[in-house]
């Protein structure tokens, strides 16, 4: 079983039943932290660590050189990243209508409006600001600091592009990461699909063969083999009463 839950509970249903657990956190320190909490709880239910894989979901951007991905990943950002999408991401942490707003102009000088009701529907988009007006403080002083229009400010602060750089740079970063007990392995999530994947497949995976941190065949037909996890026996497992 897959679990996506990041909460608490979500965390211990994933540490009783689960066998991968799904992941935000693409950092070094951020996914160790995750990562020694979920593995932490394991025992708790007779399991060992290797029993649930920890999985981020990665973006990925690759180039000739470490300079030319970069620059690949800010034009791949701008397109991603309309005036229109800008000012609607503006919206989750402002809960206020900001559609008068010029995209390319400063950020507003109004703060969130933090009332009961919110604009944006849906928990996740409540969530992801836990003290709005904080927020909006950091965010304007980053925007003066860099000179930031409302667009390029949510394009920095939404970047999801986990690994940028030439093949054998993306290929440390992942080896760094899993060895580093930040992951067991990475969801990739490609800009352009299949193109991205070939292209990943093509040049990134040799070189973790080459370190025989990854597979270099298949050992079995499912999902689970691919995985390398045990299939388990069939069991009754106690429930936690938590809803992920």
């Amino acid at each position: 079983m897959l679990q996506a839950g990041d909460s608490d509970a979500g965390r211990e249903f994933a540490a009783a039943t689960a066998d991968a657990i799904f992941s935000r956190y693409g950092t070094r320190d951020a996914g160790q932290a995750f990562y020694a909490d979920v593995k932490r709880r394991l025992p708790t239910y007779g399991r060992d660590r290797d029993e649930l894989l920890v999985l981020p979901a990665a973006t990925f951007v690759l180039g000739d050189t470490d300079s030319d991905a970069r620059d690949r990943a800010a034009v791949i950002r701008r397109q991603q990243v309309s005036g229109q999408t800008a000012i609607k991401l503006l919206e989750q942490l402002w809960n206020r209508d900001l559609s008068g707003y010029d995209p390319d102009g400063p950020l507003p000088e109004i703060d969130p409006d933090v009332s009961a009701g919110h604009i944006a529907h849906g928990r996740a988009s409540v969530r992801m600001h836990r003290d709005p007006v904080s927020t909006a403080r950091e965010w304007r002083s980053r925007a003066e600091a860099g000179n930031l229009s409302i667009r390029d400010l949510i394009i920095e602060v939404t970047g999801r592009q986990t690994f940028i750089g030439s093949p054998r740079t993306v290929a440390d970063q992942i080896d760094d990461l899993v060895q580093g007990d930040a992951a067991d392995g990475f969801i990739l999530v490609p800009h352009v699909v299949p193109d991205g994947l070939d292209e990943f497949a093509d040049t990134v995976v040799p070189l973790l063969q080459e370190r025989g941190v990854f597979r270099t065949d298949y050992t079995g037909p499912t999902l689970r083999d691919h995985l390398g996890l045990s299939r388990p026996a069939r069991q009754n497992v106690q429930r936690t009463g938590a809803t992920p």
